[in-house]
């Protein structure tokens, strides 16, 4: 009696464990819950972000970012009064350099550039851009109790993703960033949400670690949803 009691015991434990397992999907789905539910981002069908750029606590930068669906233009200004711009309308992606040389931007570097800007809310299309998403399993990252999703594109680039156990935002991504020579890790720390005017939340910094020598450090000063013309 006392080994079948064990034996039901342990096979309770075993269902109780496989039930509480998350899946991707289940991560994804509380994430987008807690932006603010897939209906509420769907109402934003286009913003205006202004921001600051940071390194070792000083101002290295400003940038303004247009965003609607299939369209996407940033601004990036400089204290010596130079801009770059970059954007895509979905199809293509392009540069303007402090110059003022313009180049289209070609295979990965395109690919990685509209995966991520070409669309409105990423999160809501990552199923359909991503050929896998893999659950890794948990892990503590910046003190926190995360669940790892693993992103896989068509073209085999992968991004490693952290959610929160506790809120179900994303706090943290892993990714390979560059081509050829200029290949790098990128690892990004994703914070200070906000709730905003239109009930979403919105991550207000990220800070960027170029391998271990160099950070940077982007701040949204001011965010305005559904104020753009058509002619953006």
């Amino acid at each position: 009696m006392i080994f079948l009691a064990t034996l039901i015991a342990c096979i309770a434990i075993q269902q109780n464990d496989q039930e509480s397992t998350p899946t991707a999907e289940s991560v994804i789905e509380k994430f987008i819950v807690a932006k603010g539910g897939e209906p509420a981002l769907r109402k934003i069908k286009n913003c205006t972000i202004k921001g600051t750029v940071l390194s070792k606590n000083e101002i290295v930068g400003e940038f303004e970012t247009y965003q609607a669906a299939g369209r996407h233009l940033s601004i990036d200004r400089f204290p010596d009064g130079t801009t770059r711009r970059h954007g895509t309308d979905g199809t293509v992606a392009w540069q303007i350099d402090v110059s003022g040389k313009a180049t289209i931007l070609k295979d990965q570097e395109a690919r990685d550039y509209i995966r991520h800007n070409a669309t409105m809310h990423e999160s809501l299309e990552w199923p359909k851009e991503f050929n896998a998403i893999l659950y890794a399993g948990k892990k503590t990252v910046q003190d926190t109790a995360s669940h790892h999703l693993v992103f896989v594109a068509t073209d085999n680039k992968q991004i490693n993703r952290y959610f929160s156990i506790e809120n179900g935002l994303l706090i943290r991504e892993e990714q390979i960033v560059g081509t050829g020579q200029n290949m790098q890790i990128l690892v990004s720390e994703i914070g200070n949400y906000v709730r905003e005017k239109s009930g979403t939340m919105v991550s207000r910094q990220r800070v960027n670690h170029f391998g271990s020598d160099y950070s940077i450090v982007f701040k949204i000063d001011s965010l305005e949803s559904n104020t753009l013309s058509d002619d953006m």
